[in-house]
């Protein structure tokens, strides 16, 4: 089956700060909150492929900050670095500058659904506390 891929869109990005909680950029990582979770997409079941460099700001080619909410390759694996606070699944699509609601999954529409390590999430999916070790499911039908 091959993936589909929701590209890596931060050409609007400036580095200034997005999503419900501030989530902000800088040029080194920051260490105060240090988490990883990791996100798997299915779109009318095909898998989507989390893209590398999401929350990488850069002019010309040359990195010039790092949102505390990033990606470093296509795992899904999203990185929390950031010196303080606590971040949801809505601030990372905040960060990557793409849709999430119960019935938007980027550019797709239909009914979205949520399990946190394979429990179904009952509240809206931009709402999924990041949470260190755990596996967020999205499945839009």
């Amino acid at each position: 089956m091959q993936a589909l891929l929701l590209a890596a869109l931060l050409a609007a990005a400036d580095g200034d700060p997005v999503g419900p909680h501030h989530v902000g950029c800088n040029v080194t990582e920051m260490s105060g909150v240090h988490i990883h979770a990791r996100l798997t997409i299915a779109v009318h079941g095909k898998p989507v492929v989390v893209p590398a460099n999401v929350g990488l700001v850069s002019i010309a080619g040359t990195p010039v900050c790092l949102y505390w909410l990033h990606t470093h390759d296509e795992t899904g694996l999203i990185h929390v670095e950031a010196p303080y606070g606590s971040y949801t699944l809505g601030d990372f699509f905040a960060v990557w500058d793409r849709p999430l609601s119960r019935t938007q999954l980027g550019p797709y529409r239909g009914r979205v659904s949520v399990s946190v390590n394979g429990v179904p999430f009952k509240g809206p999916p931009q709402t999924v506390p990041l949470v260190d070790g755990e596996t967020i499911a999205l499945t839009l039908e």
